[in-house]
């Protein structure tokens, strides 16, 4: 096995650096600094929260502070998180680690006491099936790379800074989703103008990409910024997305601002809050200005967060060169070329998102997620991505599912079940007789009749095929008999017609047959 080779296989949390974990041995201990805040680093530059480099001597202090920590490295802790920046680590547990995982990230979270958990405490009588669900856990424990103990406190410090972040609204918002409504008139116009925004494209791993304009100034105060900020990530782990699962890449494009250092702080203090991990964020523009904000901003950092950003300067051209060369398709960046900012498709996506939002308000569902599995028989349910997911999974199971008794194949149906539950996907039916018509989530019973029947599909598939490959080896086999019977027929080409007498003469004048 070659050195890539065992980091590829290796769990990201040996890798992760323990330096600043202050709850390492005690979870109840720590002081009320933010999550992942490093403020040594800051002193050692001489500098104050909020605080950038001022002159050309102070920055170069700033960058060969960094510069010594990210020499900390090992090669291992290098590689591995250039694996997570470029998409090649993956992490996926099978259901009985995850399971454990999850049990371990409980008593992770009851071993938590004093203030920092008087939110969470505060939401889980509010809204007990909210704050104990599985849901928010397991999006968590993966943006913590499986690790339970970070997981835990990921958890409690969401309840903590949801409440910091939304100040001003009803206590029952600790113990739901945050809707679009729920948000400041401020924020509601800075998530409309769409300058942090979601995006149809993929990068070449497969991971979401996210696209922030930081170049303009789209927000009245922190608070609004934070709160529709907050919005937009949710969305994305309530999507039942791949960046639940695989992380996300952010492209941020600075447009020469420095001073965003407030903005910074507060957003490094949402980390983790949303259950979703971002494996890189990609700064682009940057300017000689910005190196000053830059070198700052990294003095913050543990070396795990400082290494994944990556900064690309130069033209439009250069920069979306850069960009590809980490497998981002610039072709869907909301950057024109012309410098104005695309807004179409986050109209369409955040149109998407306030009908959630109804249905969370009203209990039904209006529009299918991307994982959701349809029933029903019409083009639109059997090519949902959802459905078609679901059918690939079955096929992926049948020869296990094929040679198991009855009840195995319940089992290995219920395993299904799971695997879409745990993507964020449901097993959905249109009610017809509601009044404007809406799709209602099944039970895992008939949920797990949904999948027996996807199974029997393919069974029958399966046995047509060989049907089909049957009846044409046997038209094949006809014909051939046919042309043998055709040769058959014929006179035949035997030792006796190939005979021909011929009168050879003797020496002596007698006659001989020769055969030809």
């Amino acid at each position: 096995m070659t050195d890539l080779d065992e980091i590829k296989s290796t769990p990201f949390t040996e890798y992760r650096n323990t330096e600043n974990d202050e709850d390492a041995e005690d979870d109840s201990a720590g002081d009320d600094s933010p999550e992942g805040i490093n403020y040594d680093l800051l002193r050692k530059a001489g500098l104050e929260e909020g605080d950038i480099p001022e002159t050309e001597e102070d920055l170069q202090k700033a960058e060969q502070i960094v510069s010594e920590e990210l020499g900390k490295l090992s090669m291992y802790d290098h590689e591995a998180i250039m694996m997570d920046v470029v998409g090649f680590r993956h992490d996926d547990m099978d259901d009985d680690s995850l399971n454990a995982k999850l049990a371990e990230l409980e008593r992770h979270v009851k071993r938590i006491k004093g203030k920092k958990k008087e939110a969470y405490e505060e939401a889980r009588r509010l809204n007990p099936e909210y704050v104990n669900g599985r849901n928010l856990r397991l999006c968590c424990l993966r943006s913590c790379q499986y690790d339970a103990k970070r997981a835990a406190r990921a958890v409690v410090h969401h309840f903590r800074m949801k409440k910091e972040v939304f100040p001003n609204c009803p206590p029952e918002l600790l113990g739901r989703s945050v809707k679009f409504s729920d948000l400041s008139p401020d924020a509601q116009e800075f998530v409309e103008r769409g300058y942090v925004q979601d995006s149809p494209c993929r990068d070449a791993a497969g991971r979401p990409v996210g696209f922030f304009d930081a170049g303009r100034k789209q927000y009245n105060s922190v608070e609004s910024f934070l709160q529709g900020v907050w919005y937009t990530m949710s969305c994305k782990a309530r999507d039942g997305d791949d960046a639940v699962r695989k992380g996300m890449v952010m492209v941020v494009y600075t447009g020469g601002v420095p001073e965003q250092m407030e903005i910074f702080i507060a957003l490094h203090k949402l980390k983790q809050c949303f259950g979703v991990d971002v494996n890189a964020i990609h700064l682009c523009d940057t300017t000689r200005a910005q190196r000053f904000f830059l070198s700052a901003s990294k003095l913050y950092m543990d070396n795990f967060t400082r290494f994944r950003l990556q900064e690309h300067s130069g033209t439009r051209e250069e920069v979306d060169f850069a960009l590809q060369t980490f497998g981002i398709n610039t072709e869907d960046s909301p950057m024109r070329p012309d410098g104005s900012w695309d807004t179409s498709w986050h109209k369409q996506w955040l149109e998407k998102q306030k009908q959630y939002d109804e249905e969370i308000a009203t209990d039904t569902i209006l529009v299918p997620r991307r994982f959701d599995v349809l029933f029903g028989k019409s083009k639109k349910c059997i090519q949902h991505p959802g459905t078609m997911r679901c059918q690939l999974v079955v096929e992926m199971h049948w020869d296990e599912y094929n040679r198991q008794r009855k009840k195995e194949k319940g089992l290995i149906a219920s395993k299904i079940v799971r695997i879409i539950h745990d993507s964020q996907g449901r097993f959905l039916k249109w009610d017809g007789n509601s009044k404007t018509g809406s799709w209602v989530e099944v039970d895992d019973a008939v949920a797990r009749e949904k999948v027996t029947h996807f199974f029997r599909g393919l069974r029958e598939r399966k046995q047509k095929m060989t049907q089909n490959q049957e009846g044409h080896l046997k038209s094949f086999a006809t014909k051939r008999g046919i042309e043998k019977n055709v040769v058959d027929t014929t006179p035949s080409l035997n030792q006796e017609n190939l005979t021909k007498k011929v009168r050879s003469p003797d020496v002596d004048g007698s006659s001989e047959n020769l055969a030809i």
